[in-house]
């Protein structure tokens, strides 16, 4: 089986990227009185950012991403090593996730030591459709992760529990928050 991404070779290293296979997760949602299984994949913003041919020079390849142009980045690549473990983490009694202001997608932030500081994963939980139902019943999306220091923290609205967004999602009930 292919790998997600494929590896990548800058200045003679080679960047492997087994850390952000997809993989599935399994919780008791009490709200849909059943269990559910939550299909978890990255996108390439975990290990890149955007490039500006302007601003900075190119540092191996051009990273596609639809029509945007993205570079590599050390620090976006090396910070993603815990992601499996805080994404499995979510479904633990209490933890919350705030809702992005696009009210698209939600944060989840934990403090990292290097780069000291904040470090925001973004991710869009949707149901399952079609042929995907027979083997998961959400999709959640990790869009992007990265470190405060790159950029200005996120503009977040309300929070809620991992478990009661997933749930309401795979019941199609609304997800907004109080604003």
């Amino acid at each position: 089986m292919p790998a997600y991404f494929s590896s990548l070779t800058i200045c003679g290293q080679v960047f492997h990227f087994a850390h952000l296979e997809p993989f599935t997760f399994m919780f008791h949602s009490e709200r849909a009185s059943r269990q559910l299984r939550v299909r978890v994949t990255f996108s390439n913003h975990c290990f890149s950012k955007a490039y500006d041919p302007k601003a900075q020079p190119l540092v191996g390849p051009i990273i596609r991403d639809g029509c945007q142009e993205r570079t590599f980045c050390l620090v976006r690549y090396r910070l993603p090593f815990r992601l499996r473990g805080v994404i499995e983490g979510l479904q633990a009694s209490g933890v919350r996730v705030y809702e992005t202001a696009t009210g698209r997608n939600w944060c989840y932030s934990i403090l990292v030591e290097d780069p000291q500081g904040p470090y925001h994963v973004f991710f869009e939980v949707r149901r399952a459709t079609g042929g995907q139902k027979q083997w998961q019943e959400l999709r959640l999306v990790v869009e992007s992760a990265y470190h405060q220091g790159e950029q200005g923290g996120p503009v977040l609205r309300g929070r809620m529990l991992f478990t009661l967004l997933c749930s309401k999602v795979y019941l199609q009930q609304p997800t907004a928050t109080r604003r």
